[in-house]
C-alpha cells in the first residue's frame, strides 16, 4: 500500500469515527433535552416528572462522557492500525440495555408518581 493510499484509509477511518462520535453526542444530548423538558414542563407540582427528568438528563450526561472516551480510544487504535481486532458488541449491549431501562424507568415514574 502506498503512502497516499494509507493516508486516505486513515483519514476515512478517522472521519467515520468522528461521525460515530457525533451520532452518540446527538443521541445523548437529545436524551438530556427530553429530560429537561420532562422535568420542567410536565406537571411541575409532582415529583415524578422531576425525578424522571433528572434520570434522563443524568444518563444523557453519562452518554456524552462515554462517547467521548470511546471516540478517543477508537482514534488512538485507528492511528496505531490496531482497530480491526476490537469487538464492541458487549459494550453496545450494555449501553442499549441501560438506555431502554432508563426510558422505561422514566415512563414508570411519569405514570405512577
Amino acid at each position: 500500500m502506498s503512502e497516499s493510499e494509507h493516508l486516505g484509509t486513515l483519514t476515512r477511518d478517522l472521519l467515520a469515527n468522528e461521525r460515530t462520535y457525533l451520532a452518540w453526542l446527538r443521541t445523548a444530548v437529545s436524551l438530556m433535552v427530553v429530560g429537561l423538558a420532562v422535568a420542567r414542563l410536565l406537571d411541575p407540582g409532582h415529583i415524578g416528572p422531576l425525578v424522571a427528568g433528572i434520570l434522563l438528563t443524568a444518563v444523557g450526561a453519562v452518554g456524552v462522557a462515554y462517547a467521548t472516551r470511546r471516540s478517543r480510544v477508537a482514534a488512538a487504535l485507528i492511528e496505531r492500525g490496531d482497530i480491526a481486532g476490537r469487538d464492541s458488541g458487549r459494550a453496545m449491549t450494555v449501553v442499549s440495555t441501560v438506555l431502554v431501562l432508563t426510558v422505561a424507568a422514566a415512563l414508570v415514574l411519569l405514570l405512577l408518581l
